[in-house]
């Protein structure tokens, strides 16, 4: 029987390492610093989008803290959100999975050797496919932008008018198959 091959144990242990991300969470704490580089990327989206996008950021917490019955791990808050910013601002993280993509690529590309540098790639890519999913804070916040709802409505028109025109058209009478 052959070994595995290098590529598929990284892929392996990527997955095994958010999926024990997703455990820890039971344990706020021990889950807070093992995402705190998620966390800080997460963040770090919003706040530059922002500020490219003139939101204007005016605070940035990284220190979990406890809201309502849940936790908030970090936050940004801004002074100037509005219809044309506030969906790109809050869908930012998204930005996180091709830097996730590419990082993945880049090690599988050098041939991964089980390592030091290895472990921490995994643990940097993990964190940012972690952080890349907005937070419902954050897709409440997308949702009041009309640009996000235009987006949408125009994939979705787009995507039906390409199915809609990519049908094989048969012959009068015959059925296309």
């Amino acid at each position: 029987m052959s070994s595995p091959d290098p590529e598929w144990i990284f892929l392996g242990t990527l997955i095994v390492l958010l999926l024990a991300f997703h455990r820890a969470r039971r344990a706020f704490w021990l889950f807070s610093v093992l995402v705190l580089p998620g966390t800080f990327a997460h963040e770090g989206s919003h706040f530059l989008l922002g500020l490219v996008l003139g939101g204007q950021p005016a605070s940035v917490t990284l220190i979990p803290h406890r809201e309502g019955q849940g936790w908030v791990l970090g936050s940004v808050t801004f002074q100037n959100l509005r219809w044309y910013n506030v969906f790109f601002i809050g869908l930012a993280p998204l930005l996180l999975l091709p830097a996730a993509y590419r990082l993945a690529l880049w090690r599988l590309e050098a041939g991964p050797v089980l390592g030091w540098r290895e472990a921490l790639a995994l643990y940097g890519i993990a964190n940012l496919i972690y952080a890349c999913v907005p937070s419902w804070h954050d897709l409440r916040m997308a949702a009041r932008s009309p640009i996000g709802w235009l987006m949408l409505a125009g994939g979705l028109g787009g995507w039906f008018w390409f199915q809609g025109r990519s049908v094989p058209q048969g012959a009068p009478g015959q059925v296309a198959r």
